[in-house]
């Protein structure tokens, strides 16, 4: 991972200091690392590692999105001394991953409308209540939702975590934890000067099982009703096997 740093330091300082048409062209350069992250049995998290260049200072802020989803969110209610689920409410257009880096904190960076209007920020976002969902208290729902993202390390904020290096070269490392769901996500790089945005430059990531992970995923959504019977299979003989070792001691 170090060696690989390394080589895109050097590529984009090497843009800065040739003049290179396609960096001339444009006042922030962007990459990652990798466009691609692949998911294995022993998969516990990864990083990704986004670098780039700018023709002059300013404010970087980075957006990563992931697919959009629907999400329950169930509300719990003490009966009879057990907690069990009781009312609930869902909502559409959810990123299933959602992170926010930047250079500085982003009141310091433009004024909040900037950022509402490219729903930069996790209070911003626009997933919205579904059509077909009941109850009440949205506003409460929502902000539940929002808790649960950041306790599984799905939603973040790293205001701060876009380091530079001579005002003009700038990094960030992008955590992806072992539950990340699979998809297509957005990585968005936002170039803000004298609190306004200059620039925006998007690259798309995938996130993807492979090995015997993904096959076992593809089977239970392709082969829904084989794979539940061999799901029930494998519990009862697991129940007989466990009840004849019991019997025996």
């Amino acid at each position: 991972m170090r060696r690989g740093v390394k080589f895109h330091w050097g590529l984009v300082a090497a843009m800065l200091t040739t003049g290179a048409p396609a960096f001339a062209a444009a006042p922030l350069v962007a990459d990652l690392s990798t466009k691609e992250i692949a998911i294995t049995t022993g998969f516990s998290g990864t990083e990704l590692l986004l670098f780039g260049a700018l023709d002059r200072a300013g404010d970087v802020v980075v957006v990563v999105r992931g697919p959009a989803r629907r999400e329950i969110v169930r509300r719990k209610q003490r009966i009879g001394g057990v907690w069990v689920n009781s009312e609930s409410m869902s909502f559409a257009d959810v990123p299933a991953y959602y992170r926010v880096a930047s250079t500085r904190p982003l009141s310091e960076i433009a004024r909040p409308v900037a950022f509402a209007s490219r729903k930069i920020g996790a209070e911003r976002l626009a997933f919205r209540r579904a059509a077909d969902s009941g109850g009440d208290d949205e506003p409460a729902y929502r902000a539940a939702l929002l808790r649960n993202k950041r306790r599984e390390h799905l939603y973040s904020n790293g205001e701060g975590a876009v380091s530079t290096i001579g005002e003009r070269l700038f990094r960030t490392t992008v955590f992806f934890p072992a539950n990340v769901p699979t998809g297509s996500y957005t990585v968005e790089v936002y170039l803000f000067r004298d609190r306004k945005a200059v620039m925006t430059q998007r690259t798309p990531l995938t996130v993807h099982k492979i090995g015997l992970e993904a096959d076992i995923f593809n089977f239970a959504h392709q082969q829904s009703a084989l794979y539940g019977i061999i799901a029930i299979v494998i519990a009862l003989m697991a129940g007989w096997l466990a009840g004849v070792m019991f019997r025996k001691t």
